[in-house]
């Protein structure tokens, strides 16, 4: 699309004649809008082990392993990763107190409904990523 040669506003075809932006008389006068092939450009041995990641793997590791923060990291979003992880063992943590020494439930109850509880809350948490359209993975790609 070319551009205003006094503001560099965007201009469509329509604007020849006067720039909506600024008034500028005759806008594109002197102003090529050459294509350029952007592919001699870019470097592909850089990208060599790009992978467009998939909705359905995020999903697939929610499910399997989602306490440990397995979906972020599938997405290169390593910070989330971290914190999803650290999440859940302070949740574990906590939890196991208030079952085990408040509550007086038996020690390997209350592993089971800790383990039960997070698989059920990660796996929410893989479903609501799943079906956001929006989705993107740390390099700022969508996720398909």
């Amino acid at each position: 699309m070319p551009a205003c040669r006094n503001c560099g506003a965007r201009l469509t075809k329509f604007d020849k004649d006067v720039c909506p932006v600024c008034g500028t008389k005759n806008p594109l006068e002197g102003v090529t809008s050459d294509t350029v092939e952007m592919t001699s450009f870019i470097n592909m041995e850089q990208n060599k082990d790009f992978r467009v990641k998939k909705k359905t793997t995020m999903l697939f590791y929610s499910f399997v392993a989602g306490f440990t923060g397995l979906p972020f990291f599938y997405l290169h979003s390593i910070k989330k990763g971290v914190v999803c992880l650290l999440l859940n063992l302070a949740y574990f943590g906590m939890s196991f107190v208030l079952f085990a020494k408040v509550l007086e439930i038996e020690v390997i109850i209350t592993i089971i409904l800790n383990i039960i509880i997070m698989y059920f809350v990660n796996a929410l948490i893989g479903i609501e990523l799943y079906f956001k359209d929006s989705l993107k993975d740390g390099f700022g790609e969508f996720v398909r």
